[in-house]
């Protein structure tokens, strides 16, 4: 690589007398006894100016914010070394004109992500939408919430196979109605230098008749966006789509409709990669996915309420939605949304910058917006050959209204505050539905967080002691009577487990016996044994565990107060554990993962009825090392419920007893749920997992077999935990060719895998195939 700015060396010369002065010196010398070195003479005279070096490169890399050539204006020309360093792309919009004649006319910039112009972008990998909003229509009807209508559309045909053969249901066999985009053509593309480009679009506002008539409204407010969209490699260098919203006669417009943030959706998603790529925000998707634009095979609307809606709703909604595309059939009625849909806010938070009109949800309801969730009395005709739109209309089945049809645009008649059917967030946030007598989940978190659980002692707590736990339970910060509470009141658990390094919970060492069934915790029910609770005075109880510690605990303990808050109406609240540690806190396990990236997507990490909440540690004192069950035992799931493989199989969709799930991103990407290099390989200390609990014992009174870890089928941990995801067979066979082992049939001992696993020589840290880095290709 040139360096910029290199210039010639300048070498300074000893005039030849001098020179030979030293060499006499030195000769003379050989004869006898040196004498003492004389003074230093004065310093000669400067050596004269050598020949100027040749000029360095003046080209800036690509890395450092140097231009990158994209193409030659017609065609993309970029090498895998190129795509490599330019990593990818930044689109804005500087301006747009549709004033002159109805035909937009913009202007953009496209830059590298490291600061470079983009320069020969062909036009011909660049598309265009503009889309006006139609603003709140009140009619005789009721009141319709605005829309976007693109000026721009085609009659979207049926599905095909490679033999041109319809293969989709065909709903609507002419086809129907869709938003579409215009291709940049060269005639009306501009490059301005710089990574500067103008384009002016084909569609005339003016004369928008087939195949939708859409008038030109410049009173309105019109959204213009882009998107770049290359093929091969070259396709994950697409930017974030830019749009820009005008008033073309410079009016007030008619809103801005920012009801939903990219950032938002990204919060389960990382990133939006739709249609092939290039399609990552809302903010341009909108434009598209209006009420006017129809699936023709299935005869579903694709507008984003409505479509979003039911998406989510997925495998929970009363009827399927599917839709076919261009590579064929999406089946949403399979989604598994990993919370309650009832937090409508998580996806509509109102900022003032991304999403202004984000509580419009609370305001402005309607059958096709909200039918997509609640779409089991959801009703539809059309779609319209003018207009393109479905018209609909919802029947309620509840009382008093049951069997009544309603039209879109009246549901704000009724669900309003003050209104017959109430405030829709308060309806959402009701403890149980009257319609159904289900608990509500949303209210089961909200309220789970008025309670604080907290353990401030535990003494005792080594093998042969008998422990002491000072605990107290808040209710909106007030300390409540533990002594009253009754099973009906939920429940109510301290949890033991051990050691912290890695939990295994052995009652003895050298018998391999269990402390619990199958790895669990040590599990006291305060409820049930209310008469060893003792009061202290201050809001504060005492329990006191009836027999030691066994011989078994071999470090550190782990101790963790769990369970439900039940209520006369059947509801429940879901308070988080409380986690602590008698050795103090530098004895507590390493957590790998952060509770706030998971609740990003969970809301709240809440199970087995909501009695284990919060921290993930919490699921550690029975999720451990030593926690693995037999596929037979009552159709129970057969492998492995340690933590981490138990978690990367859930995620895969390999666990039956949970079922199906649809990860909404990139397995690939641990760092949803994992803290930065915290998964190159399994801890230090980890120790190996059972997969299969072992043959000598019969089931216990819950039915579940053996309770001797040491013949247990287990699985190395580094090995057992990456071959949850990297599950082909030369995968397995390379990591047993370094250490790593699957099912191996007893005895299992209790030594790290560390000790035989050699993974982290070339996945840890700054290694070869660092896993972070390999993970991010």
């Amino acid at each position: 690589m040139k360096v910029a700015g290199a210039r010639g060396i300048t070498r300074s010369r000893i005039p030849l007398i001098a020179v030979m002065a030293l060499a006499a010196i030195g000769m003379a010398g050989c004869s006898g006894e040196d004498g003492q070195a004389g003074p230093v003479g004065p310093t000669g005279p400067g050596g004269g100016v050598g020949p100027t070096g040749p000029t360095g490169s003046t080209e800036v890399p690509i890395e450092q914010g140097g231009p990158a050539k994209i193409g030659d204006g017609t065609t993309v020309t970029l090498t895998a070394e190129q795509i490599e360093q330019i990593g990818g792309l930044v689109a804005t919009i500087d301006s747009v004109s549709i004033n002159a004649t109805p035909s937009p006319v913009v202007e953009f910039t496209v830059k590298t992500v490291h600061g470079g112009p983009a320069l020969g972008l062909p036009p011909t990998v660049t598309y265009f939408m503009v889309a006006k909003l139609v603003a709140d229509t009140v009619t005789t009807d009721g009141v319709f919430p605005s829309r976007w209508q693109s000026y721009v559309n085609r009659v979207g045909s049926l599905h095909k196979d490679s033999n041109g053969i319809v293969d989709s249901p065909g709903v609507l066999p002419n086809g129907a109605i869709q938003a579409n985009t215009e291709q940049a053509a060269a005639a009306r593309w501009v490059e301005l230098g710089d990574g500067k480009y103008r384009y002016t679009y084909g569609v005339d506002l003016d004369n928008v008749t087939t195949p939708l008539a859409v008038a030109y409204e410049p009173s309105l407010t019109h959204r213009v966006g882009l998107e770049i969209r290359m093929s091969g490699a070259a396709e994950e260098l697409a930017p974030d789509n830019p749009v820009k919203d005008l008033v073309p006669n410079g009016g007030a417009g008619s809103g801005d409709k920012l009801i939903a943030a990219t950032e938002n959706c990204e919060a389960c998603h990382f990133r939006f990669d739709l249609h092939g790529g290039p399609r990552r925000n809302v903010e341009y998707c909108v434009t598209c996915h209006n009420p006017a634009t129809v699936d023709p095979d299935t005869g579903e609307e694709v507008g984003m309420a409505y479509m979003a809606h039911s998406i989510h709703t997925g495998e929970g909604r009363a009827n399927e939605y599917k839709v076919w595309g261009f590579t064929g059939e999406f089946d949403f009625s399979e989604v598994t949304y990993p919370q309650s849909t009832l937090f409508c806010e998580n996806c509509h938070t109102a900022s003032p910058q991304s999403a202004p009109d984000g509580d419009a949800w609370k305001l402005n309801p309607s059958a096709s917006a909200c039918g997509g969730c609640h779409n089991a009395g959801l009703g539809k005709t059309g779609p319209d050959a003018t207009t393109g739109r479905y018209t609909y209309t919802y029947v309620h089945t509840s009382s008093p209204v049951a069997g009544t049809v309603f039209d879109d645009g009246t549901c704000a008649g009724c669900h309003r505050d003050e209104g017959v059917a109430g405030d829709i967030l308060e309806v959402h946030q009701k403890p149980v539905f009257a319609t159904t007598g289900q608990r509500s989940p949303r209210f089961a978190v909200e309220r789970g967080r008025d309670f604080t659980y907290e353990i401030l002692n535990v003494t005792n707590a080594a093998a042969g002691q008998t422990p002491t736990v000072t605990f107290r339970v808040l209710d909106k910060g007030q300390p409540i009577d533990v002594k009253s509470l009754t099973v009906d009141d939920g429940n109510l658990t301290l949890d033991f487990a051990w050691s912290t390094k890695d939990f295994h919970t052995l009652a003895d060492k050298t018998t391999g016996a269990l402390a619990g069934n199958r790895g669990r915790a040590m599990q006291f029910n305060l409820i049930t044994e209310m008469a060893s609770v003792v009061a202290v005075g201050d809001g504060s109880y005492t329990y006191t565990l009836a027999n030691p510690l066994p011989t078994g605990v071999d470090g550190d303990v782990m101790v963790a107060l769990e369970g439900r808050r039940q209520f006369a109406d059947t509801s429940r609240a879901a308070p988080e554990s409380a986690i602590f540690f008698p050795g103090g806190p530098t004895t507590a396990r390493k957590l790998l993962v952060s509770q706030e990236k998971c609740e990003k997507c969970h809301e709240l990490l809440t199970v087995h009825g909501n009695n284990r909440t919060g921290n993930p540690l919490m699921c550690t004192v029975c999720h451990n090392s030593s926690g693995g069950w037999k596929s037979d035992e009552g159709g129970a799931f057969g492998g492995p419920i340690a933590l981490g493989a138990f978690v990367h199989n859930i995620h895969k969709g390999k666990v039956p007893e949970v079922g199906a799930v649809t990860f909404p991103q990139s397995i690939s990407n641990c760092e949803a749920c994992h803290n930065p290099g915290d998964y190159n390989t399994a801890r230090v200390d980890a120790l190996p997992i059972s997969v299969d609990a072992g043959p000598d014992q019969d089931p216990n009174a819950d039915g579940i077999q053996n309770q001797n870890l040491f013949d247990d089928t287990w699985s190395s941990a580094t090995a057992g935990t990456c071959g949850t995801c990297h599950d082909s067979g030369s995968a397995m066979v390379h990591m047993e060719q370094n250490g790593g082992v699957f099912e191996a049939a007893g005895p299992k001992a209790l030594v790290p895998s560390s000790a035989t696993e050699s993974c982290a020589v070339c996945h840890g840290p700054g290694r070869t195939i660092d896993t972070v880095k390999a993970h991010a290709e």
